[in-house]
């Protein structure tokens, strides 16, 4: 259901030839569609076919026939008028005189008109990639990555690196607050083959306590490892403003449309020293009116061969079914033209997946080992019905549970302190546990998710304009079971334990509520001729998210936003277009983030240890506290951008510029509370040693004092800015070189700002020592980060022969950290009382002699910028046709084998992955696939 709206009052007809590239012969029967619009036609029996009404301005023709490659010419269509296009298909892709190896940066993603980068099929099969990671390197900003199953994937659209302030980039859950990728990760959305795919649900990590660490995507968006590009048809990448159409994201939108339809089986191998892969896809026509899809998937990687046994497997399958009736031909093109002819379309998809991490303990770290365990079902059914000429009806329901099995091990030291396992608040006996030991941590989780969308479009025409408006719901119900964090209370994950701050107890998933959104939405996209060869197009829309508080759709609101959103195209003439766009965009908050698990403090009321176990006493009272945040809601985004395309005459040339600028409010971090405790302290009876029993305490206690504590508060505290500019530059073909030269650059800025407090490192110390009456505290820092990438491409051509040659070189031409905090010994903002009370302090007062306790230098920030080097990567594959449809291919990632620079105090961390070479087949399978 998704196009490009036809213009109103002048039209437009394109007319031509569908010929065999090697003989000349017309083809007949081919499928001719204009990308993301609803014109579709097929051709006659002289190859000859005839589109009306084409909407003035960029598009592409796309052709297809059972047998031959797809192939697509971009064309520049005249307000009036008629056009000739005549497209050659050849029966390998690589023998046709253009074929795509980048991303599309001026096509727009189907029924979008915001900034998007298209990455067809051919573009997928000439990048060395083994998920669909590896695809979205063609995107700008986006840093090259050796391919394979190494480590969780995962993407975050418009936002670097910023100081760690000693938190990872993509870091797993178990960090106290997110980095700024990871909040771009989490807010972008990926949307696989039409069904949004999510990560709320995902509660595989260790709380904020942890000493352990998880491989984990929790905490961030999905992982891109379960998407094997093998089986990628299209990818749209919406970086810009999305419609009204797409929710539950605060960065971009990720389309992935797998491969489906009727096509020619094929089985593609791919080895290097690290990764082997094998997958099939193949599609058929069952009678006149279905579709049957097949494609399986098997990859596995070695992370260290010959030195670890460390290894990372995926495993996918899916079947998709085609049933289109009223129509009078059946379209084998997957996504060309929607089967704009069928009056009734169903679409049903079975895909399984299974993604397995294991890090196994070796010599000498033999007491080191994890691994992480996915596998998943997903099912979906949509649906278009067409009830008139000008009006369609949408409808997807989908259904996806996850079993997620992960574990951890690792060495621990912890002295001979006073232990409880008690899990309710109370005073309690406890005993006394110390040493080395290994402590071994399961987390089991089962995330669900239920979707479904209604949608009604309806094309008209009003004031000169053509229109095409949207309108639809979206309800959302996701949640999780199982055993949850489990490990031995004696031996836990955290062994600094200082009598007062607790431990972690074990948590089971099932009692955690689900989260429940709903939305509604409409939108409009008006397309108008000006005059003369002026067109302007409009998509404005206005969509509202709601949070539920209870378990259902008919709840009430927790939470709701209302986000507006618009995008506008001008071009003066039909080679150049101006474009902006503003809108808000909303991410509902995380499973995890909205019920966290209790938080425990076990205050030590006696701690006798004789030397005689036998005669030890330990008394500890355990406090409960509830860490989550009735408030907690929606984090949200204000978005803009300015930009402006150009064609660079026929010869296919293409310029495309964009400035944005993005403000996140209300990302999800914890907010440090701080609070006290009471704690009682005894006297004690037969205390004498020797007795062979431990002492009795005597009731009541002969005094009491408070301990000030800190409660791990979720809360809607990050806010997170971006700015920069990106550009691509496709330069026409050097006829005589057969060469053609593709740039893209990309200069981004994040600014990760925290409203909450910082403390001191020695907090701990307060909180024991009664003599220290305050602690000093900071306000949040800011943390900075400037990356600015240059990626050149060199495509050599030989159709002739069926030959491809890539060069990629990557440059990155400026990296920098920086923080923005006080940290001498007068940044400090007030300080903390034994009560828990937060007292600030005058900068003016800061220096005098009685705070000269609390002047004393932070932690945790940089205290000087860091610049990191100038460097660069190169890739190379060589890619040459076989017979039919088949193709070999050769790469080499890294080529040179660059290293990078380590970073130091002054200068920012840049290594590269190691060289890999590695080799590609892909072989047609003659399965008798039928039209």
């Amino acid at each position: 259901m998704m196009y490009a709206p036809r213009s109103a009052g002048a039209q437009a007809t394109i007319t031509g030839i569908v010929t065999d590239a090697t003989t000349k012969r017309p083809i007949a029967g081919a499928m001719v569609v204009v990308e993301g619009t609803r014109f579709v036609t097929s051709g006659d029996t002289g190859g000859a076919y005839r589109l009306t009404g084409v909407p003035p301005g960029p598009h592409v023709v796309r052709a297809t026939r059972l047998g031959y490659a797809p192939a697509r010419m971009p064309i520049i269509v005249p307000a009036t008028g008629a056009m000739q296009v005549d497209v050659e298909l050849a029966r390998n892709a690589l023998t046709l005189r253009r074929v795509t190896v980048t991303a599309d940066p001026t096509s727009r993603a189907r029924g979008e008109l915001g900034t998007a980068s298209v990455i067809e099929s051919e573009a997928i099969r000439n990048q060395v990639a083994t998920s669909v990671a590896g695809v979205l390197e063609l995107v700008p900003g986006v840093q090259l990555t050796s391919p394979g199953l190494d480590g969780t994937q995962q993407v975050a659209l418009r936002a670097v690196p910023v100081s760690s302030g000693g938190f990872a980039l993509l870091q797993s859950a178990t960090a106290l607050n997110p980095s700024a990728q990871q909040l771009a990760a989490f807010g972008t959305q990926v949307v696989l083959d039409g069904v949004p795919v999510s990560n709320n649900a995902n509660l595989q990590s260790l709380g904020p306590r942890a000493e352990l660490t998880l491989p984990t995507s929790a905490g961030g968006g999905i992982d891109l490892r379960r998407i094997p590009a093998a089986t990628i048809e299209r990818v749209e990448v919406i970086r810009g403003i999305p419609s009204a159409r797409y929710g539950d994201l605060t960065h971009g939108v990720v389309l992935v449309d797998t491969r489906a339809g009727v096509f020619e089986p094929l089985v593609i191998a791919r080895a290097d020293a690290n990764t082997s892969e094998l997958a099939f896809a193949g599609g058929r026509l069952i009678g006149r009116a279905q579709t049957a899809t097949l494609t399986a998937n098997f990859a596995r990687t070695v992370t260290a061969p010959g030195l670890r046994d460390d290894s990372r497997y995926r495993l996918t399958a899916g079947f998709a079914h085609r049933l289109a009736l009223g129509r009078r031909s059946f379209d084998a093109a997957p996504g060309a033209g929607d089967d704009a002819e069928a009056r009734v379309r169903l679409d049903t998809r079975i895909d399984i997946f299974r993604v397995f991490e294991d890090n196994v303990s070796q010599a000498p770290n033999a007491d080191l080992a994890s691994y992480s365990h996915d596998a998943g079902l997903r099912l979906v059914e949509r649906g278009l019905v067409r009830l008139g000429g000008a009006t369609h009806l949408g409808f997807t329901t989908a259904f996806e549970d996850v079993a997620q099995h992960s574990y951890t091990q690792g060495p621990r030291l912890r002295p001979a302190m006073p232990f409880t396992d008690r899990p309710t608040p109370g005073r309690s006996i406890g005993k006394y546990i110390g040493g080395t030991y290994v402590a071994r941590v399961h987390v089991d989780g089962a995330p669900k998710h239920l979707y479904a969308r209604t949608e009604v479009s309806h094309e008209l025409t009003t004031l000169g304009a053509m229109h095409e408006v949207r309108a639809g719901t979206e309800l959302r119900r996701e949640w999780t079971s199982g055993a949850g964090y489990q490990f031995d209370i004696e031996f836990p994950p955290q062994a600094d334990f200082n009598g007062v701050q607790g431990y972690d107890r074990p948590r089971r998933y099932d009692a955690v509520p689900p989260l429940v959104t709903s939305a509604l939405y409409i939108d409009d996209w008006m397309n108008r001729t000006i005059a003369g060869s002026a067109t302007l197009q409009v998509q404005a829309g206005l969509r509202v998210d709601v949070l539920h508080e209870g378990t259902t759709w008919l709840s009430g609101a927790r939470d709701r936003v209302l986000e507006p959103r618009l995008n506008m195209e001008f071009a003066p003439v039909p080679w150049l277009r101006l474009r902006a766009g503003a809108g808000r965009l909303a991410k509902a908050p995380s499973l995890e983030t909205l019920y966290p698990a209790p938080q425990y403090n076990d205050v030590v009321n006696v701690n006798w240890y004789a030397n005689d176990p036998a005669e030890r006493l330990a008394v500890l009272t355990t406090f409960v506290f509830d860490p989550t945040n009735p408030q907690l809601g929606y984090s949200m985004a204000d978005r803009a951008e300015a930009g402006v395309e150009m064609d660079l005459g026929q010869s296919g040339g293409q310029l495309s510029a964009v400035v944005y600028r993005d403000r996140e409010t209300g990302g999800v971090g914890i907010r440090p509370e701080p609070t006290y405790l009471l704690r009682e302290h005894y006297q004690l009876t037969d205390s004498t040693a020797g007795t062979g029993r431990p002492p009795s305490i005597i009731e009541p206690a002969i005094s009491a004092d408070t301990v000030p504590i800190i409660v791990d508060r979720r809360a809607n505290n990050l806010t997170l800015h971006g700015s920069g500019a990106e550009a691509t530059v496709t330069l026409p073909e050097l006829p005589r070189l057969r060469t053609r030269i593709s740039i893209q650059g990309a200069l981004e800025r994040s600014r990760l700002a925290n409203d909450g407090i910082e403390l001191a490192t020695n907090f701990g110390d307060f909180q024991l020592d009664q003599n220290r009456r305050r602690a000093p505290y900071w306000l949040g820092a800011t943390r900075t980060g400037t990356l600015a990438l240059l990626t050149t491409r060199l495509i050599h051509h030989e159709p002739t022969i069926g030959l491809v040659v890539t060069g990629t070189i990557q440059h990155t031409l400026r990296q920098t950290l920086q923080d923005e905090g006080a940290a001498d010994t007068l940044g400090w903002a007030g300080y903390v009382t034994r009560s828990g009370t937060l007292t600030p302090v005058p900068p003016e007062r800061r220096a005098d002699a009685v705070y000269s306790d609390l002047r004393i230098a932070r932690s945790g920030l940089l205290l000087q910028p860091q610049r990191g080097p100038v460097d660069w990567i190169t890739s190379v594959q060589v890619s040459k046709s076989l017979p039919g449809s088949g193709r070999l291919s050769f790469y080499a990632f890294n080529a040179l084998d660059k290293v990078g620079t380590y970073g130091t105090r002054e200068v920012a961390t840049l290594l590269y992955p190691p060289r890999r070479f590695g080799l590609e087949v892909s072989i047609p399978v003659p399965l008798g696939v039928r039209q």
